[in-house]
C-alpha cells in the first residue's frame, strides 16, 4: 500500500458494530475501546485468535510483567539514558544532508538495535546475529502460515529464546524484538508525521519544553499498532450493544486515537495539544510495559535530530506494509538540511 501521510484509521469512530467479514465486534469510538481494555471479561487474544494463557494470568495480565517492570525500572533508565545520549548525538552527527536518508535503515534500526543490546545486556559480540535473527522474526509479521517467511521466523524466535535463557532476561525475546525492531518503526513514523508537518517540526526545534507534549501527541498521531483483538469469555453489554459469550473483539486504537470527541481536529498534529491520555501504548493492566522506555528513547533521539536539522524533506508516497494490526512505513526518505 502506498500513501502519504493521510490517516488511516480503517473505521471513523462511530456506534459498536459487527462486522461479517472481520468477524467480530468492531470498537472505535475512544470511550468503547477505553472502556474495552478495562474490561475483564474481554480475554487477550492474539490476530488469529491464539490463546494467550500460557503468557497471561487469571485477569489477563503479563503473568512477567512486575519482573519486566523491575528490569525497567526508573534508576534503570535514568542510568540508559546517560549512556545513550552521546552515542545518539554521534549517530546523528554521521547522518549525510544534501541526498536521501532512509531514516528507518540508516538511524531508527541500528540504533535501536544499540539500545535493545544495552537493555537485554547481550554482548557486542552477537550484534550481528542478533540483528539478522531479530530481521527474520520481524520479517513473519503477518506473514500468511505456512510460508518460509513464517517457518524462518519461528526458528529465529527459538534462537532468540536459547541466547535470552542464557542472560536470564525477563521476556527476553519479545523485549528485544520490541525494542530493536517494533520501536524503530514507531519512532520513524512519528518522525516521519512531524517531517511532514515543518510548521510543528520548527515550532518544537523553538520550544523545546513542548518536548513531553510533543512526544504524547506523536505517539496519538503516528502509533503503529492500528488495533488489538479480544475475545469474550462472558456475555456483557457494551457501547450499547450486547456482546455475546464466545464473541470476537477487535479494538480499533487507530479510530479512538482519532475520535474528535477525545480530541478535537484529530487528524491534525498539534505539539502544543493538551496531554491526554492516548492508547497508542494501551491502557491500564493492558498498557505496554515498556512505554517508559519508548518514551525516554524517542525523547533522546529527536532532541538529537533537532539539534541539528532545521529542515527535514521527505520523499513521498510513503509505501506502508500492513500486517497482524500493524501499519508502519517501509522506508523514510527524508533529505536533511541543517
Amino acid at each position: 500500500m502506498k500513501a502519504g501521510m493521510a490517516v488511516e484509521t480503517t473505521f471513523p469512530p462511530q456506534a459498536p458494530f459487527f462486522d461479517r467479514e472481520q468477524g467480530g465486534w468492531i470498537l472505535t469510538r475512544y470511550a468503547d475501546v477505553t472502556a474495552a481494555l478495562r474490561e475483564p471479561r474481554l480475554w487477550p487474544v492474539a490476530t488469529r485468535g491464539e490463546e494467550l494463557s500460557k503468557t497471561r494470568d487469571e485477569v489477563g495480565r503479563l503473568r512477567l510483567r512486575p519482573d519486566v517492570q523491575e528490569t525497567l525500572s526508573a534508576a534503570r533508565l535514568s542510568a540508559w539514558q546517560s549512556q545513550m545520549e552521546e552515542p545518539t548525538r554521534q549517530a546523528v552527527r554521521e547522518l549525510p544532508t544534501g541526498r536521501p536518508v532512509d531514516l528507518l535503515q540508516e538511524f531508527a534500526k541500528p540504533w535501536c538495535l544499540r539500545l535493545a543490546m544495552l537493555v537485554t545486556g547481550a554482548s557486542p559480540h552477537d550484534r550481528e546475529r542478533l540483528s539478522k535473527l531479530g530481521n527474520a522474526v520481524f520479517a513473519g509479521t503477518g506473514a500468511p502460515e505456512g510460508s518460509v517467511l513464517k517457518t524462518e521466523a519461528a526458528a529465529a524466535t527459538g534462537e532468540l529464546d536459547q541466547v535470552f535463557q542464557q542472560l536470564a532476561v525477563p521476556m527476553g525475546e519479545p523485549t528485544f524484538i520490541a525494542i530493536s525492531q517494533t520501536s524503530a518503526r514507531l519512532l520513524s513514523n512519528a518522525w516521519l508525521a512531524l517531517f511532514t508537518h515543518p510548521a510543528e517540526y520548527a515550532r518544537l526545534r523553538a520550544h523545546r519544553e513542548l518536548m513531553p507534549n510533543a512526544i504524547e501527541e506523536l505517539l496519538r498521531f503516528a502509533g503503529i499498532v492500528r488495533r488489538v483483538f479480544r475475545w469474550a469469555i462472558e456475555d456483557l453489554d457494551l457501547g450499547g450493544v450486547r456482546i455475546a459469550k464466545g464473541d470476537r473483539v477487535l479494538l480499533m486504537l487507530a479510530s479512538a486515537n482519532h475520535d474528535p470527541e477525545q480530541f478535537p481536529a484529530p487528524d491534525h498534529l498539534d505539539v502544543t495539544r493538551r496531554l491526554s491520555p492516548h492508547i497508542a501504548l494501551g491502557m491500564g493492566r493492558n498498557s505496554c510495559v515498556g512505554a517508559p522506555l519508548i518514551r525516554m528513547a524517542a525523547t533522546i533521539a529527536t532532541h538529537a535530530l533537532l539539534d541539528r536539522f532545521s529542515e527535514a524533506d521527505v520523499a513521498l508516497p510513503i509505501e506502508w506494509h500492513l500486517g497482524s494490526g500493524f501499519r508502519f512505513p517501509a522506508a523514510v526518505p527524508v533529505t536533511f538540511r541543517e
